[in-house]
């Protein structure tokens, strides 16, 4: 198991912005990925040490997605690149996960927080992942505008 040292910082680029848009691109990419892998794995009824297992890397790569997401927002904040088309898709992808993690994190709150739940409860989460499903939708619709422009990002 790896050890937990520092991160080490990015290698000087001719293009950080970009960069980060592109790294962005990958792990909006990877959290798509494991959420369609959950959701067969839902689908085939199998048994819970699988599911357990997929959850973690569904987990692990929302975390990742919201590390790149800060991390865009940093580096980009400047808006050196203003002009360009990649730009303003970076731009659309960065909103997109942006939403879509802050609608991950307050489903989880909401599921959380209402463990035990009657209808009225049940409403409420169901109302917060249909929230979350819609922010995931758009932001695969992002990733799709990021990619047209960006191919070699993947």
């Amino acid at each position: 198991m790896p050890s937990k040292s520092a991160p080490r910082p990015p290698a000087p680029s001719d293009h950080p912005v970009r960069d980060a848009a592109d790294a962005l691109c990958r792990a909006a990419q990877e959290s798509c990925h494991q959420h369609d892998r959950l959701a067969r794995v839902l689908k085939h009824g199998l048994d819970d040490l699988e599911l357990e297992g997929v959850a973690e890397v569904v987990d692990l790569c929302d975390g990742i997605l919201v590390k790149a997401t800060a991390r865009y927002e940093m580096v980009a904040a400047d808006g050196r690149a203003r002009d360009e088309a990649w730009w303003r898709a970076a731009n659309a992808l960065w909103m997109a996960a942006r939403e879509y993690c802050r609608r991950h994190a307050q489903s989880d709150a909401v599921a959380t927080r209402l463990k035990k739940h009657g209808t009225k409860e049940l409403s409420e989460i169901s109302v917060e992942y249909e929230l979350e499903l819609s922010a995931r939708m758009a932001l695969r619709q992002a990733l799709t505008g990021y990619l047209a422009i960006r191919p070699e990002a993947a």
